[in-house]
């Protein structure tokens, strides 16, 4: 089933997507686990329900949280907001996670971070899988501010560094660009046809290689993998949800925190070779140059 486009076996109702049967894709996000979070108490403030500050080593839980059950909740899966809806909901989604990364963090040696695949389908049902991260400085995971340049290469504290292209397709947007589920194919295959243009040795980190996206209005929406910040104005805007892009767990928090504004960045005001900021909820923040325009 094309999910892009809502065919006679789908209906959208009050927002909802409605579909015959068991659908095809589950809700995703990306969440970050690692021992040293637990000693922020930032990270336990953004974590947690109601103010309470209970140590947590995952980033953001419950911005991730919120995040699954908007979706859920657009997607009219009653039983999955049943699942992980309020304090009780947010306890559920800790203790899976906390479970899942005790028993692999440290299969070998002292427990290093993980990125949790976490995803949830219609019934409720949560699944795990894991991949390994770098170590982070905290100052990538909570930034103060967004500096207007980037930090000295090479110090103990400077942001990753992406390469950042723009796709040359629009997207449309629509439930699968608005909110993060495994049916990914238009990222997917954004990133696909940028990453076959670049050298082999290029290539070879290709999740610090971004790609953004632009809807038909040549608005860019959001990164294939992250939220991305360009500097308009003396300030750092990030686009509106109205562009139609994900509203990110990274994003969230730069908006909460007044490190940027909302704001439509188009296209073709983007100059190869300008220097942006990047987030993301596994990999926290990163300096991106956008080397490529078409």
């Amino acid at each position: 089933m094309d999910f892009t486009q809502l065919t006679d076996e789908n209906v959208v109702a009050n927002g909802a997507y409605v579909t015959h049967g068991a659908p095809g894709f589950e809700i995703l996000s990306s969440i970050r686990a690692d021992t040293l979070l637990a000693s922020s108490p930032k990270n336990a403030l953004l974590s947690d329900h109601d103010g309470a500050m209970e140590p947590s080593s995952f980033y953001m839980l419950r911005y991730h949280r919120d995040r699954m059950l908007h979706a859920a909740e657009d997607l009219g899966w009653a039983d999955t907001c049943d699942t992980i809806a309020g304090p009780s909901g947010l306890g559920l989604l800790r203790q899976v996670l906390h479970s899942y990364f005790v028993s692999e963090s440290g299969r070998h040696g002292p427990p290093k971070p993980l990125k949790l695949r976490v995803t949830i389908d219609f019934t409720g049902y949560i699944s795990i899988t894991s991949t390994p991260l770098p170590p982070l400085h905290p100052s990538s995971l909570f930034p103060l501010l967004l500096s207007s340049l980037p930090a000295s290469i090479g110090q103990a504290s400077s942001p990753q560094s992406w390469r950042v292209t723009i796709y040359p397709i629009s997207l449309s947007p629509s439930l699968f660009t608005r909110h993060k589920t495994t049916e990914r194919s238009v990222y997917n295959e954004a990133r696909s046809f940028i990453l076959k243009r670049l050298p082999d040795a290029d290539r070879a980190d290709s999740l610090l290689n971004e790609v953004l996206v632009v809807n038909q209005d040549d608005e860019v929406m959001e990164g294939s993998i992250t939220t991305p910040y360009f500097w308009r104005g003396n300030r750092w805007v990030t686009p509106p949800a109205a562009a139609g892009g994900h509203t990110g767990t990274t994003r969230r928090y730069a908006l909460e925190a007044g490190l940027c504004v909302e704001e439509t960045v188009m296209k073709d005001s983007i100059e190869p070779g300008e220097p942006i900021w990047l987030s993301n909820g596994a990999r926290g923040w990163g300096w991106g140059v956008v080397e490529v325009q078409e």
